[in-house]
């Protein structure tokens, strides 16, 4: 992108498009199976006759109008629709098998289409019918489609792989004629990966820095991975793909709403936007993921639904590009997806990930915290079009163990979760890539959908997400079963159980840790200060009173926006300490968060400054940014010249230094004698003694909404578990307990933080008594947990070619060529399994049960 300045958006960057991997066994609410054809597949003709789908076009030449209208700005195609007029009336034949049983068959060819979808004008299949789509090879199989499939509307069905598909109906007894009238067929020529073995050579998947959803940084995003789906949209004759999540409303009741973005909804190249009938023949993908972290493993059944309505659009332009739909039939029981929460407030998220399906590639998750949210104003610097003032968030993704993850085409409409793992907005676009992950991501905020945009029904979320009127701000997320989860309450962090003496185990853990922003005004970038290229002070004060309920925790970085060309240093001044460190590195006009190297630790009996050094500038630049104000004099507008006399801004300049600092609950160390007076120390504030020069701020921004200071959530016990059975309860000072009561087979183990009546969520550590950890063989192999649920952690220090799983009658239920070391299970039935792990010539069988 030609970047005007870091807040401007080129509609190049709007993120639709990305590749489609259709395909297990498993269908938008089908019933499984298997086509009745394939018991006589050994004495049945194979060759049927065949419908050629006219392929009257060039692929080569609409992929290279692709690539070019995605130069401009336009979504990248991931189909064409052929319009077909095929009817169960008029093609295919029936058959009577050997069995007696009575099938219609129809084959269909497009020629070199990598995936077909069908889009039916009827479809209506009478109780006991069976409708199967495969293709020639039989290696890709979708259904069965039935009676409950059954629409009076319009109908799609999944890509399959290839170009020449069957579809095979199975009469019913009754003989009832069905209704299968095809009217489109999906010819699926780019940005496809359809199978593990059918591939177009050029596909583009996501870029190499991107981190798979069950990387380590996944780990303790497994519930909410759950909602976020991939969305194949029809719209007019093309589809696109989008991402999109599923979302709790306060009535609680499992309402199938999906968060999304406006823009999704338009084909911005040949300006036509999604009709009424094209959402009924919407696709939505859930658990489109790889079971490990490297783009190696296996990769899990996905689950499908199809159709829904509008039910809210907030477009791009002067609003903050939101979409609500609602899918037309409720989620089955087992399909095992997560209701996301939610928060609508406009407080910055101090980390957060996002999840999403770039470059329409398996899910990944992309993660933040090294620099604070900053809100912005989408521009389009093409057409001058822009959103709502400040109605987006603008994050920059953080590298991490495995990759440096940002979002690309595909990964529009993905939620962006803040620190309690509550959605707070949706992607809208951004220049983030591989090649510059530090670029910006923007995403339309949870707090301008809500009811910021329009008083209209259609325009708002409130009146959908919150139906009961509750008022409240923020929502947990819920699981299938009605499980909440209060995320914001933390769970213990390192929980570790290791071998003692005398065969005992000790279990240890760190207290959680939070984080808070704390700062003046509303600190939108309004204005900016200056002095004429001499060096100043800028900052902001606290009373000793105000500082009680973050007494000796501790500030560990300092937020600000810079201005270019400019020596900056952060200063912190509290009695006689005095805390200095300066600013090496920044990106100008986006918000810098600088990582104290020493934290500096909070006396709640002395008045606090947090301040910007301004040791040299230009005269003609303006170093400090200002907020719209009104000031809060003597606390949010100080500057000093020598860093030590303070005084407020002239009366003329009624606004707050564009300034905040983050304060963990980690306890830090007071090297000094604490003051032990009444009031403590204080800092005069002297009358204005220096006149400043003011000017407006072209940077739109907001750094917060003046966060009060708060006290942490108070720990009153940690909880301590066995197997999932509470063993004991220690104090809130106490960080370990030993486990006297142990056997020789494997316990998991588990840690809670007990908050007054709320408890958090059970941080788990498997230990494996068989095994010393300190002499495992280099040829050791492990599975974990003995007892497991979701997922199965695999150890090996030498590589494993295939893992086999069986279940208790001998059945095979997953095979999986070259496994990463997390194993996806949610999909397997309660019961007993066995693994068999294949490594160089070896083979080592394991026994685990799922709970």
């Amino acid at each position: 992108m030609n970047k005007k300045t870091l807040l401007s958006l080129i509609g190049l960057f709007l993120l639709v498009a990305g590749t489609v991997f259709p395909g297990s066994a498993h269908a938008q609410i089908s019933e499984g199976g298997t086509p009745v054809s394939f018991k006589y597949q050994n004495t049945l003709k194979s060759d049927l006759p065949v419908v050629r789908i006219p392929v009257n076009f060039s692929v080569e030449d609409m992929k290279t109008v692709d690539r070019w209208q995605a130069s401009q700005g336009a979504p990248l195609k991931v189909s064409k629709l052929i319009q077909t007029d095929l009817s169960i009336d008029n093609a295919g034949n029936w058959t009577t098998l050997p069995g007696g049983e009575k099938i219609w068959q129809l084959r269909l060819q497009a020629k070199d289409a990598i995936a077909l979808m069908l889009y039916y004008k009827e479809f209506y299949i009478p109780e006991g019918g069976r409708l199967f789509i495969y293709n020639a090879d039989k290696s890709h199989v979708i259904g069965a489609f039935t009676h409950a499939n059954s629409v009076t509307s319009k109908f799609a069905t999944e890509f399959v792989a290839g170009d020449d598909i069957i579809l095979e109906y199975e009469a019913a007894a009754n003989d009832e004629k069905p209704r299968i009238h095809i009217e489109e067929v999906g010819y699926g020529y780019n940005h496809l990966f359809v199978s593990n073995h059918l591939k177009d050579s050029n596909s583009e998947l996501s870029g190499f820095c991107m981190v798979n959803i069950n990387c380590e940084e996944g780990d303790e995003w497994q519930n909410q991975k759950k909602g976020v789906c991939w969305i194949v949209e029809k719209i007019g004759d093309k589809a696109f793909i989008c991402t999109g999540s599923l979302v709790n409303n306060t009535a609680k009741d499992k309402k199938p709403y999906i968060l999304s973005a406006f823009h999704c909804t338009e084909d911005l190249a040949s300006n036509v936007s999604t009709s009424k009938e094209d959402y009924n023949q919407w696709m939505f993908y859930f658990h489109m993921e790889r079971t490990g972290c490297d783009n190696a493993s296996s990769v899990r059944y996905h689950k499908t639904m199809q159709g829904c309505s509008r039910v809210v659009a907030i477009p791009v332009e002067n609003g903050s590009d939101g979409l609500l739909l609602l899918l037309n039939e409720n989620i089955p029981e087992n399909y095992d997806v997560y209701f996301n929460g939610w928060d609508r407030t406009n407080s910055i998220s101090l980390s957060g990930v996002g999840i999403h399906h770039p470059g329409g590639d398996f899910k990944k998750i992309s993660t933040y915290g090294n620099h604070l949210p900053s809100s912005t104003s989408w521009t389009n610097s093409d057409s001058n079009k822009e959103g709502a003032i400040n109605a987006h968030w603008n994050i920059i993704f953080d590298e991490t163990a495995n990759g440096h993850s940002v979002t690309e085409g595909g990964s529009s409409g993905s939620p962006v979760f803040n620190q309690n793992k509550l959605i707070i907005g949706t992607l809208s676009g951004g220049n983030s890539s591989c090649k510059k992950p530090d670029g910006i991501n923007l995403y339309g905020k949870m707090f301008y959908h809500w009811d910021k945009y329009s008083q209209a029904d259609t325009g708002r979320m409130d009146k959908w997400l919150d139906p009961i009127g509750s008022g409240v701000t923020s929502l947990n997320g819920m699981s299938q079963s009605g499980k909440e989860y209060n995320t914001s309450l933390q769970k213990p962090a390192d929980v570790k159980a290791a071998l003692s003496s005398g065969n005992m185990i000790k279990i240890s853990w760190k207290e959680p840790v939070y984080k808070q922003v704390i700062g003046w005004g509303s600190q939108g970038t309004a204005y900016m200060l200056g002095l004429e290229g001499e060096p100043f002070y800028a900052g902001q004060r606290w009373e000793a009173k105000e500082l009680e309920a973050i007494d000796t925790k501790t500030i560990i970085s300092v937020n600000f926006f810079p201005e270019a060309d400019v020596d900056y240093s952060v200063y912190i001044m509290q009695g006689d300490r005095i805390y200095e460190q300066d600013v090496t590195s920044y990106d100008p006009y986006n918000i810098c968060s600088v990582l104290l190297k020493t934290p500096f630790t909070i006396d709640a009996n002395e008045d606090l400054i947090v301040a910007l050094h301004i040791k040299k500038y230009n005269k003609t630049t303006y170093p400090v940014y200002l907020d719209e104000g009104p000031a809060i004099n003597q606390k949010g507008n100080l500057v000093s010249i020598d860093g030590k006399a303070w005084e407020f801004l002239q009366s003329d300049i009624d606004c707050n230094i564009v300034l905040s600092a983050t304060v963990s609950s980690e306890e830090g160390e007071l090297t000094q004698l604490r003051n032990s007076g009444a009031n403590g120390k204080t800092i005069a504030i002297r009358k204005p003694a220096h006149s400043f020069n003011v000017r407006q701020s072209q940077l739109k921004s907001l750094v917060q909404e003046g966060n009060v200071i708060t006290a942490f959530p108070e720990i009153t016990r940690y909880n301590i578990y066995k197997n999932n059975i509470k063993l004991a309860s220690a104090a809130p000072t106490e960080r370990e307990y030993t486990d006297k009561q142990t056997s020789a087979i494997d316990n998991i183990y588990g840690v809670s933080v007990q908050y007054g009546a709320e408890e958090s969520d059970i941080k788990n550590v498997i230990y494996d008594a068989s095994v010393d950890i300190e002499k495992i063989a280099l040829s050791e192999i492990s599975l974990t947990p003995a007892v497991f649920k979701e997922q199965i952690r695999l150890t090996s220090n030498e590589p494993v070619d295939l893992l086999e799983v069986f279940s208790i009658d001998g059945k095979k239920v997953m095979h999986l060529k070259h496994p990463g070391n997390v194993i996806q299970t949610g999909f397997l039935p309660s019961g007993i399994y066995f693994f068999r792990i294949h490594t160089d010539g070896n083979i080592k069988v394991i026994k685990l049960i799922k709970k």
